[in-house]
């Protein structure tokens, strides 16, 4: 602590050293020159602990950091990576439920899941869909999801419920 007081001390009179000298500085370039080579004292004054540090005690410390802190950067990739999961399986089964609805299947019920691709991304994998409706709607809806999410008719869940 008694060394920030004693580095403000060094500040505010290099402060009060530049202001000084700029103040008795007569006009034009005498008083350019007196502000700059004031400015620079401040800053010199300013940076002075800088050439104080160890440069080990330094590397010691962001080591030390980095250890405590790279477990944590895993941890939320793999949350980042299930919510990411979550997401898709959520958008994919809502856009699948607005398509049924668009090609009159009723009462629709949709279930997605996915799985993580070779490079890390997840995508839709197999898909349940229960609802009313009829041959034609149903085949249609199975041509738009192979087309638009790529998961092949084995994949592919549909089952009529009885409209009551």
């Amino acid at each position: 602590m008694e060394w920030i007081k004693s580095w403000l001390f060094s500040v505010v009179c290099a402060a009060m050293v530049a202001a000084v000298a700029e103040a008795l500085s007569p006009k034009g370039f005498p008083k350019r020159l007196a502000r700059y080579a004031g400015g620079l004292l401040i800053l010199l004054t300013v940076l002075g602990p800088v050439k104080q540090l160890d440069s080990d005690v330094i590397a010691d410390a962001i080591a030390g950091l980095k250890g405590r802190y790279s477990g944590y950067t895993e941890t939320f990739a793999a949350q980042n990576a299930e919510v990411t999961k979550a997401i898709i399986e959520e958008e994919t089964a809502a856009y699948i439920s607005d398509k049924a609805a668009g090609l009159g299947i009723t009462q629709c019920r949709v279930e997605v899941r996915c799985r993580v691709t070779e490079e890390g991304f997840p995508a839709p994998e197999t898909v349940r869909v229960e609802g009313c409706g009829d041959d034609q709607a149903w085949q249609a809806l199975s041509r738009a999801i192979t087309a638009d999410f790529a998961i092949e008719p084995e994949a592919q869940t549909l089952e009529r419920v009885d409209a009551s």
